[in-house]
């Protein structure tokens, strides 16, 4: 099993400029590489108001944290209906340049508001979705495409969505399945477990909160309120849970966490971005974090065959 670090930047004041977040940033991506993490993930968000976390283009931002760290590159997720796919096409085409080969794409649909916002297709959104997939297959291996993806044919598209047809276009338009931040344990299992009998053997990538902290750590816990809170208020904390389920995120100290990560592994995920620092997680805390998954975590997981 391979982990990345999933990076929360805002929009709100609280958060500050988005180039004094990056620059805040920087040590917490350094301890990544030094501990064994494999990558650094963004996510897509559209809002009419300030928001804690995530921020519109992070192919912009990943542009930016190209030359700053020898991390892979990842959109968790990229939104389907905020993109025109000629456009998404060369831009993500050209972060693969720039990057030498490091860009993975995690694409998603996005939610209603956005159809037909960006000049994309006014489509249905299943329909939408799969033509975005198969237009981008078909532009990276074009010659107009100038320049092409570093790699032929494009970098890996790791698609998102619940359900059967989620698993089918991971099957037939991408190269895996990427689960969100806010999917319950139950439903990530599912979808691994179908994709995996279905035949995929690519990527199988899941978005987990994660703090490592000490018992007595008072913050966490308040942490942890604010982050149900928010996606509570959206009415979409912990969908597809039943009564009785675990929590989707990795929290306690470091056995914890790797049994945590070891039964996602066990039900066949290949990759995990934790995002260490959400909605207010002091510095020190994400720090710490991060040391220990290098030091107590990542020695016990042993790797899995797709890469980033």
């Amino acid at each position: 099993m391979r982990v990345g670090l999933a990076l929360d930047l805002g929009s709100d004041m609280a958060a500050g400029p988005v180039a004094a977040q990056v620059r805040a940033a920087q040590p917490l991506l350094r301890a990544a590489e030094a501990a064994g993490f494999d990558s650094v993930w963004l996510g897509e968000s559209y809002h009419p108001r300030p928001e804690s976390f995530h921020l519109p283009s992070p192919l912009m931002v990943l542009a930016h944290l190209a030359a700053r760290t020898t991390l892979g590159l990842g959109t968790g997720v990229l939104l389907a209906r905020a993109q025109h796919p000629d456009r998404l096409a060369v831009e993500a085409a050209l972060l693969d340049q720039l990057s030498d080969g490091r860009l993975t794409l995690g694409i998603g649909l996005g939610g209603d508001a956005l159809r037909g916002a960006f000049g994309g297709p006014d489509l249905p959104g299943g329909r939408m979705l799969d033509e975005l997939l198969i237009r981008l297959s078909e532009l990276w291996r074009r010659p107009e495409v100038v320049p092409g993806p570093h790699r032929p044919g494009g970098p890996p598209v790791l698609v998102g969505g619940r359900g059967p047809a989620a698993v089918r276009r991971a099957l037939e338009l991408g190269e895996g399945w990427y689960g969100a931040t806010n999917y319950s344990n139950r439903l990530v299992v599912a979808q691994a477990a179908a994709y995996r009998a279905a035949g995929g053997t690519g990527e199988v990538a899941v978005n987990r909160l994660c703090v490592i902290h000490a018992d007595d750590d008072g913050r966490v816990d308040r942490h942890l309120d604010r982050v149900r809170a928010y996606y509570r208020d959206r009415a979409a904390w912990d969908i597809g849970r039943d009564a009785g389920d675990s929590e989707p995120v990795l929290v306690g100290g470091p056995d914890e966490v790797r049994d945590g990560l070891e039964r996602l592994r066990d039900a066949g995920v290949s990759s995990v971005q934790l995002r260490v620092a959400s909605l207010g997680v002091p510095a020190d805390v994400a720090l710490q974090t991060v040391e220990a998954i290098g030091d107590r975590v990542l020695p016990a997981l042993a790797p899995t065959a797709p890469g980033i």
